[in-house]
């Protein structure tokens, strides 16, 4: 019987430890708490696995094993009997409390997280920069979607001089059917604090595609491509698991990229062609036909790391703009740049030919940023530079 009793007390003590040890304070009244399925706007005792929300313009700290927890407006914690846990929103993690909340409300105004556009769109350019005014650590930073780009950070130096502004640009992938993204990061501040957000970003995606568009004339040479799937799986390694991965931290490119060449426009991003009964594809480039030995000039400054004929894509030039950006030219007749070449915008790389996969002369131009392709007259159409006036602010 003392055992039973000895167990009893024990649990008991250890159940008051548990429901104890969580020092919760709240600014602000649109604060919440998720409890088994129902939702308290009351401020209970918080209990393990309960959900804490905040609302716009309200913050909330918790004390969990002498660890502080600060959580700014919009946010949504889990907390349990070791930690907190963010699901959406931002959390700061510190060794040491603020004098009060009020003291975390101005602290929390430093770190501003701005996304363009917004929302994002599939197969377009996005670019997500982040701000402070004191140099900061940004690491895991993740898209989570249905298709996920890198996200890699770079300080963008010549922004702002009073800021620290970090950039991250990348593609979306063109067949998304997301109905948002999720970004993720950990970020830790000048004062070692660390701060995780998980922020979410509505996505505008383009319908389910119909039946691919038959390609008139597939020529012998790409039925013997399509054909040799070994092949292709060996220059899709060299590029995407080689090439488009490494990151160049240094930015050659100026603000505003430029047509490859003149002629016709064959062929829009995105399209979803057929080849063969058994063969279809997203058309990842944008296509400009002209004759053969028409100039293509690079779009913007670069590094070139692929000068050379390919498989699939022919005589191919790729350019690397740094950061994780990158253009790619197929099908030329002849190969101009030189691999490791620094080239200038406007500069001939090469010219407009038919090799590798194509029914005609024409330049397939593709532009890709963390390793994800885009439509390339998405970043014609808008610069990827940092101006408040135009970007959303989204923490």
């Amino acid at each position: 019987m003392k055992y039973i009793i000895t167990i009893i007390l024990s649990f008991y003590i250890f159940s008051v430890s548990l429901y104890s040890q969580y020092k919760a304070e709240y600014l602000g009244n649109n604060i919440s708490i998720v409890r088994d399925g129902q939702t308290i706007n009351k401020m209970p005792e918080l209990k393990d696995n309960d959900i804490l929300e905040t609302k716009k313009d309200s913050f909330a700290q918790i004390n969990i094993n002498n660890k502080y927890y600060y959580i700014a407006p919009n946010s949504k914690v889990k907390i349990t009997s070791s930690n907190a846990n963010l699901i959406n929103g931002a959390l700061y993690t510190r060794n040491k409390n603020f004098d009060s909340l009020d003291d975390f409300k101005d602290y929390d105004k430093d770190i501003k997280i701005y996304a363009d556009p917004f929302p994002f769109y599939a197969g377009k350019v996005s670019t997500i920069f982040i701000t402070s005014k004191d140099e900061i650590k940004i690491e895991n930073s993740k898209l989570l979607g249905s298709a996920r780009p890198i996200v890699k950070f770079f300080e963008v130096k010549d922004a702002d001089r009073n800021l620290k502004v970090y950039k991250s640009i990348f593609g979306i992938y063109v067949g998304a059917q997301d109905e948002k993204y999720q970004f993720v990061s950990n970020i830790e501040l000048k004062d070692k604090t660390t701060l995780n957000v998980a922020i979410d970003i509505k996505l505008d995606f383009t319908p389910p595609p119909p039946k691919p568009k038959q390609i008139p004339g597939v020529t012998s040479t790409m039925k013997n491509i399509i054909s040799n799937p070994q092949k292709s799986r060996e220059e899709k390694e060299l590029l995407n698991g080689n090439v488009y991965i490494s990151y160049t931290p240094t930015n050659y490119a100026d603000k505003v990229y430029i047509m490859p060449s003149q002629g016709r426009y064959s062929s829009g991003f995105g399209a979803f062609r057929g080849y063969t009964k058994d063969y279809a594809r997203y058309h990842q480039g944008f296509d400009i036909a002209n004759t053969n030995g028409t100039p293509i000039i690079a779009a913007n400054n670069g590094v070139v790391r692929v000068s050379r004929e390919l498989f699939v894509r022919g005589n191919c030039v790729v350019i690397d703009h740094g950061e994780g950006v990158y253009s790619s030219y197929f099908h030329m007749s002849k190969l101009i740049a030189k691999e490791g070449q620094y080239v200038k915008k406007g500069e001939v790389i090469g010219l407009i030919g038919s090799t590798g996969m194509s029914t005609g002369p024409h330049c397939h131009w593709e532009m890709r940023a963390g390793n994800m392709t885009f439509d390339p007259l998405s970043i014609l159409e808008k610069p990827v530079s940092f101006n408040t006036k135009v970007l959303t602010q989204i923490k």
